[in-house]
């Protein structure tokens, strides 16, 4: 009886851990806790949205450079989440005419510096974009700054998000599918 309660265990581990290792937007509407956070906090007047298909989740929205704004953005709410064990992210999307970013936050504090990647338009094709974690840029209070993430930094993550990544006026859109880590 003690092996079997042990084997339990381990299938109900290796189960979990693989679960957390994709945000599965489409079948498990793993996005819905999701928030957007628009340049609004400061005075902008950009706006964003978010809504769920059968297969995946649909960000877009309207940039606006007024009042000093420039983002719109779809992050996850804070959770402790140990990157360290991952080589990439892959990210299954479609976007047209907006390059939008993918993040990677270490810190509630948002003066504190922080990691994103570029995730090119795909001029509404779906593709599945495949990025080590050494091709993260680290940013800090939207500028580039020196340095990538480390094992201690990654073992750390508390939020994902996608942002509008491009400092001009107009609307964005992305489909995401997934987010995968191996």
């Amino acid at each position: 009886m003690h092996i079997r309660s042990i084997l339990y265990f381990l299938l109900i581990t290796q189960f979990l851990c693989a679960q957390q290792s994709k945000i599965d937007f489409g079948k498990n509407k793993d996005g819905e806790l999701w928030k957007i956070t628009n340049d609004g906090v400061m005075g902008g007047l950009s706006e964003g949205g978010y809504e769920f298909s059968d297969d995946y989740v649909i960000f877009d929205g309207t940039v606006s450079l007024e009042n000093n704004g420039g983002f719109s953005s779809y992050r996850s709410q804070y959770k402790k989440r140990d990157l360290s064990s991952y080589k990439k992210v892959i990210i299954r999307y479609r976007s047209k005419k907006y390059t939008m970013g993918f993040t990677l936050e270490m810190d509630k504090r948002w003066f504190v510096p922080y990691y994103k990647v570029n995730l090119p338009t795909t001029e509404w094709k779906w593709v599945k974009k495949e990025i080590e974690f050494s091709d993260f840029v680290r940013y800090n209070i939207g500028q580039k700054r020196s340095g990538k993430p480390t094992q201690e930094e990654l073992r750390n993550i508390l939020r994902l998000g996608f942002v509008s990544n491009e400092k001009k006026a107009g609307p964005f859109k992305i489909e995401i599918d997934y987010i995968k880590f191996e």
